[in-house]
């Protein structure tokens, strides 16, 4: 197995983007109340990634929600690599989440995300009444929502039956979320995850959140200045481009893959938005923007022709 970078690195990621998530909410980039109690030192982030943030956070709620509201009552959601992720709460606060939850995290995150969630009365009172933590305070299980912890590197091996314990069920339409995560895999062990899905669950779909073009002198710099924090983004030269992110699925027998960069998801945001968000900063860094978002990408695929998946993706604006 491909070693993965240095876990420690990887975990504080997690970190970074919480802090990230947090200085878009509190200027009003993104209606998040909760990302405020996972981070401790608060930092103002330039406009430019703000506005990266706003279109990250977008386009994953978008999906998010799309299946929310077509697989209500019989679908689940597995968050793969979750870190600190809000979601289920955001979910939660218009009311029951209409689907099984499942976050998965190195123990290291998962600990400190159960504690924080059991600490804090705004995010303990959303958790579903027969919450527990578990796990010698790494997990948290209930039958609706499960935090648990465990090495996407094994996911097969070791992830799996965990999930299979807590309730997962493969016969289940399920989403799975992936934002900054299987790129930090070698390509063995996110190809060797995403067979599993492929064999396993028959109605299943993906949305991923990846770096990509590695090759060009802004790709380089980005492979470098991670490589110096200690983060090898070792997926990245196997899947590299936007064709490449959605061939990964579509070469496994998969019904339908779409991959859009940051940069053409943003600028198919509605204009009206597109107004509200020039209002909170003036972004006049539109050329350094567009060569960012031009390096992060999302994809979206599912395995079914019918089904929830089959009426979703990004172009539902």
């Amino acid at each position: 197995m491909e070693i993965c970078s240095s876990d420690a690195a990887v975990q504080g990621t997690s970190n970074d983007a919480a802090v990230s998530r947090e200085s878009a909410a509190r200027l009003g980039y993104i209606d998040d109340p909760f990302i405020q109690y996972f981070v401790r030192r608060p930092q103002r982030r330039a406009p430019l990634i703000n506005r990266g943030t706003h279109s990250r956070f977008d386009g994953v709620q978008r999906i998010l929600r799309q299946f929310a509201a077509r697989a209500a009552g019989c679908g689940q959601v597995v968050v793969l690599g979750a870190g600190l992720d809000t979601s289920y709460f955001l979910l939660r606060r218009e009311g029951p989440v209409p689907l099984r939850y499942f976050e998965v995290d190195f123990a290291e995150v998962t600990a400190k995300k159960a504690a924080t969630l059991w600490r804090t009365a705004a995010l303990r009172t959303l958790l579903p009444e027969d919450a527990a933590v578990a796990g010698g305070g790494t997990e948290v299980h209930s039958n609706t929502y499960n935090l648990v912890a465990g090495d996407l590197r094994r996911f097969e091996a070791e992830v799996v039956p965990t999930l299979a314990a807590r309730g997962l069920d493969t016969a289940a339409p399920t989403l799975f979320v992936s934002e900054c995560v299987l790129v930090y895999l070698g390509a063995e062990d996110s190809d060797a995850l995403i067979d599993w899905i492929t064999w396993a669950v028959p109605n299943a779909g993906i949305v991923t959140y990846e770096q990509i073009r590695p090759d060009d002198r802004f790709g380089q710099m980005m492979v470098a200045n991670l490589r110096a924090r200690g983060l090898e983004l070792h997926g990245l030269h196997a899947y590299p481009t936007l064709d490449a992110a959605a061939r990964r699925f579509l070469e496994r027998g998969w019904h339908a893959a779409r991959a859009l960069d940051l940069a053409e998801y943003h600028e198919r945001l509605r204009p009206e938005e597109r107004a509200r968000l020039s209002e909170i900063e003036i972004l006049d860094e539109w050329e350094e923007f567009t060569l960012l978002a031009q390096h992060y990408a999302f994809a979206f695929a599912h395995t079914a022709a019918a089904g929830p998946f089959d009426a979703m993706g990004f172009d539902q604006q």
